[in-house]
């Protein structure tokens, strides 16, 4: 549930540079963004990429009700935030990010309540997988 007054941010936990590559795509195709961050699991152990995840939560959470994104399922960085939202209430994943996803949070996070953000964020992301 998204808070009153709070604006939606999402932090973005994926394998290599994948979650910041994903928001410099949607920069440049939006424009300049506020209220996302990227979590690399590069060089992190699980209780490692843990701390790093709660912290960039941490540095949004004061101001904006947090979406974690993670690139795959069953990986490490989805068994992290899974965890992390299983301790926290309201605190929602999704997980198979990828660009078109990412697209349509940032054009609806602020017209949209949250559930029906994630809902079409995810029917969005299933959308957008064809075969030509």
């Amino acid at each position: 549930m998204t808070m009153p007054g709070k604006g939606i941010a999402c932090v973005i936990v994926a394998h290599g540079e994948v979650g910041a590559c994903l928001i410099g795509a949607v920069q440049r195709i939006l424009g300049k963004q506020t209220g996302c961050s990227a979590v690399t699991n590069v060089g992190l152990g699980l209780p490692d990429l843990e701390k790093a995840v709660r912290k960039a939560i941490d540095e949004l959470s004061a101001t904006h009700t947090v979406v974690l994104f993670t690139d795959m399922p069953g990986g490490s960085c989805h068994h992290v935030c899974r965890g992390i939202a299983g301790s926290s209430e309201g605190l929602r994943v999704l997980t198979g990010l990828n660009l078109m996803m990412l697209l349509e949070f940032f054009v609806k996070r602020e017209r949209v309540p949250l559930a029906e953000l994630l809902s079409s964020v995810q029917e969005r992301g299933r959308d957008s997988i064809g075969l030509l």
